[in-house]
């Protein structure tokens, strides 16, 4: 099981409340979507993208796998900052 932050988790359910608080997520799917996550923070192998390609600059083809789950895990924290970030701008923007 992934260990997370507190800073991790408290954002991570602030987005998961806007998306459902939207209607982008219903709550069952984002309970699925949290399962999934944890999976994808375990530690091991990336169980998601293996076998996946992206093409880069001047089209070469790499894989698309993260095999360090705490480079997984920085991403996902990342992502989740940003949308935090997105969605308090835009309350703030909607109270004005």
């Amino acid at each position: 099981m992934a260990i997370v932050t507190r800073q991790f988790k408290n954002d991570f359910e602030t987005w998961a409340a806007a998306r459902i608080a939207c209607g982008a997520w219903t709550p069952a799917e984002m309970e699925e979507f949290r399962d999934m996550l944890r999976r994808d923070l375990a530690p091991g192998p990336d169980q998601f993208r293996a076998g996946l390609t992206v093409i880069i600059a001047a089209g070469v083809e790499v894989s698309a796998s993260i095999g360090d789950h705490e480079e997984r895990y920085r991403l996902w924290a990342e992502y989740f900052a940003t949308e935090v970030e997105s969605i308090q701008a835009t309350s703030q923007r909607e109270a004005q």
